[in-house]
């Protein structure tokens, strides 16, 4: 079976497409696997904010190759996926999840308190800015782009006094840290941060059936119910909204925690809402109710008393 996949070409990016093409292979060794690089808009545009580059900044040109044949898989970090989508697509797979953390790195001959010195950290993250803004008052957030690589390298020429990523990535990528000072940061991730995503046609039920060997149904579970929360809150991958979710399958029970930053009377605050439902590990449509009913807790929240910071 000759099987395309296509990703985007940062060396996380291909370090995840082989790690599913790994799998894929040792589920069966038959496959005959290619894999396709595409630049995406996020790709090719280093300069502009995320925000201004619009939604499926990393996805859209993957979407139109696999609508048109001419890949069958793309490896997606899910996060990038926007919540409301091609309805000819889907994510067919999400494998074991990485770290969900974000975490606050300095140079290691620097002397800094994160929680008390006013610094100027590096992101390109609306969510990360909006809740550092209320949890830690001190920081100051100025835009940064580029991969791991670019950005670790900005922060050793100190062109920020401290930079904030992903801590899957750096896992994935084994970077060596050696360099600099880090912890996480107590802000609730993006949905299905740490979480990769395998993207197939919906109509293609035989690519469909050979994901679910390389599928984790604890992982796809609290990702379904992360993303449905924001895709009922609304705003997309670059709305001011955190979420995490946690599968007790000795229990049967899914929690979920969400939260959104607001700026209500010209202060920005932190609204949170969390729930818990009787769930098997494979029941969507009860992880969905439970997202949506928390998602539109905090829809009804702007509505009322505020506006997001998008």
């Amino acid at each position: 079976m000759k099987i395309t996949i296509g990703t985007r070409g940062s060396k996380l990016a291909l370090t995840q497409t082989y790690y599913i093409k790994n799998l894929l292979e040792n589920l069966n060794e038959n496959l005959d696997i290619e894999i396709k690089i595409i630049k995406t808009k996020g790709d090719i545009d280093q300069k502009s904010k995320l925000s201004q580059l619009g939604l499926g900044v990393f996805t859209k040109e993957l979407d139109i190759k696999m609508l048109n044949n001419e890949i069958d898989l793309a490896v997606h970090s899910l996060k990038d996926v926007p919540t409301i989508w091609n309805e000819n697509l889907t994510i067919s797979a999400t494998p074991t999840r990485e770290s969900y953390n974000d975490i606050i790195l300095w140079n290691k001959n620097t002397d800094i308190d994160i929680k008390n010195d006013s610094i100027v950290v590096g992101t390109s993250s609306i969510r990360r800015g909006a809740f550092l803004s209320v949890k830690y008052p001190n920081i100051s957030t100025k835009v940064l782009r580029g991969n791991i690589d670019t950005r670790l390298k900005k922060l050793k020429e100190n062109k920020y006094d401290a930079i904030i990523l992903a801590e899957a990535g750096l896992k994935r990528l084994n970077i060596d840290l050696n360099d600099f000072n880090y912890e996480p940061l107590d802000i609730l991730p993006a949905p299905a941060q740490g979480v990769i995503g395998v993207a197939s046609r919906r109509e293609d039920k035989e690519i469909i059936e050979l994901l679910k060997g390389i599928n984790d149904n604890k992982t796809f579970l609290e990702s379904i119910a992360e993303r449905w929360a924001l895709r009922e809150y609304g705003g997309g991958c670059q709305a001011p909204f955190g979420a995490l979710a946690t599968y007790y399958p000795n229990e049967g029970k899914l929690h979920l925690t969400c939260a959104v930053v607001h700026n209500h009377n010209n202060k920005n605050i932190i609204i949170s809402r969390e729930g818990k439902i009787i769930c098997g590990i494979e029941d969507i449509e009860t992880a969905k109710k439970l997202a949506m009913g928390i998602g539109n807790e905090l829809k009804e929240f702007y509505d009322g008393h505020g506006k997001t910071l998008i």
